[in-house]
């Protein structure tokens, strides 16, 4: 087995390269990164680290050859996960790729989702233009490309857990900066998966006998509440008062999100079309690279008064971030608490053939030893560090 690992320079990809390096069952991992800049942890470690731009046809399609299977770690701005995951679809079909496992998010379901989200059947609802919506989109290419022949399976996890953690990493500082609150002193369920047991899933979906291009969750299996979450981190908070609780009318007043209202517009479309990140994608076709020369010298022929109005038209005025409200208690997170369904990984446990590896008392038990020994916790380093923090 010859497995591509593309993203592999993020949290996910990072740890899962590392997973691999202790077994010798694989005759060739492949490490692509997109760029030099998170890849601190792999370059610690004697590897080959690959640079690839997934927008590039070209480039994916020399990645992959003589590649066996294909792991998707890529994120990044819409333009990667859509243009770049139709590269890595299309190439891996062209050069018989056995099997491609792609990770999505269970924001696919919405924010909050369904009760019918406890299973995978659950028809999306992410709001348009969201993060869920993309991840969406992306599902939907997969499950297509599995269709015409490439055999594909799409895992869905949670907020991921365990060393490095981004999401646990912003909890426990608004924690610290005293940001967060609790609905119902924190009865609310919280899906997790251990960064481990993630990889182990992967692990099991390259070599697993059902391929079916559906979503399969995966999860710590366990009804953790926002409750434990947090008390598991009150040893390394740095705190001496309990969070506060909120019953749930006054937590909607303080934290529900106004909806958002976008419309498919014409205007919008040209607005992304002429983004500079969808121009810069588009001129690697020489000619879709002239036309875009042709028209930016057409523009810059226009009095300057017209020129700034089209612009103006086209961009919008310029941006300027709101001032933040009264409310203290400003943690994103405090949303996410509304989501309360729990997602099961029943489906994963039958196809795959996955039990985690990791409980929740073990996997948070890891995050505090590492965070504590990465940090100094305790240490004369520590109270500068806080210190520093407080600037």
């Amino acid at each position: 087995m010859r497995v591509a690992i593309f993203g592999a320079s993020g949290f996910v990809g990072s740890t899962f390269v590392e997973q691999l390096l202790f077994k010798k069952s694989y005759e060739e991992v492949r490490v692509f990164i997109h760029s030099s800049g998170n890849a601190w942890r792999l370059a610690r470690r004697e590897l080959n680290l690959r640079l690839v731009d997934v927008l590039s046809r070209t480039e994916v399609r020399k990645a992959l050859e003589g590649c066996t299977h294909v792991v998707n770690c890529t994120r990044g701005p819409d333009e990667v996960m859509l243009m770049g995951l139709r590269n890595l679809l299309q190439e891996s079909r062209l050069q018989g790729i056995q099997r491609f496992i792609h990770l999505s998010s269970v924001a696919v379901y919405g924010d909050p989702p369904s009760p019918e989200s406890k299973y995978e059947e659950a028809k999306p609802n992410p709001a348009p233009q969201s993060y869920g919506w993309v991840k969406a989109q992306q599902d939907l290419m997969v499950s297509q490309a599995h269709q015409r022949g490439l055999k594909s399976i799409i895992l869905c996890p949670p907020n991921i857990s365990g060393p490095y953690s981004p999401f646990v990493l912003g909890v426990l500082n608004d924690m610290r900066q005293g940001t967060l609150a609790l609905l119902d002193e924190g009865k609310m369920v919280i899906n997790l998966v251990d960064v481990e047991n993630l990889c182990h899933a992967i692990e099991l979906a390259l070599t697993c006998e059902e391929a079916d291009g559906r979503r399969i969750f995966v999860t710590d299996a366990e009804p953790i509440t926002w409750k434990d979450f947090t008390e598991a981190l009150m040893p390394i908070a740095d705190r001496k008062d309990p969070l506060p609780s909120f019953p749930r009318e006054e937590f909607l007043k303080l934290f529900r999100p106004e909806q958002r209202k976008d419309h498919i517009s014409f205007l919008r479309t040209i607005k992304h079309l002429v983004s500079s990140d969808v121009r810069a994608a588009l001129r690697k076709d020489p000619f879709l690279e002239k036309v875009d020369h042709s028209i930016r010298s057409l523009i810059g022929k226009l009095p300057v008064r017209v020129e700034d109005r089209l612009r103006y038209a086209i961009e919008g005025p310029i941006s300027v971030r709101k001032v933040a409200d009264s409310n203290p208690y400003s943690s994103r997170y405090n949303v996410q608490q509304l989501r309360g369904v729990y997602h099961t990984c029943e489906r994963a446990k039958k196809s795959l053939g996955y039990e985690p590896r990791y409980t929740f008392t073990e996997s948070m038990t890891r995050f505090c030893a590492w965070y504590q020994a990465m940090y100094g916790v305790g240490t004369e380093s520590w109270k500068l560090t806080r210190e520093l923090e407080t600037i």
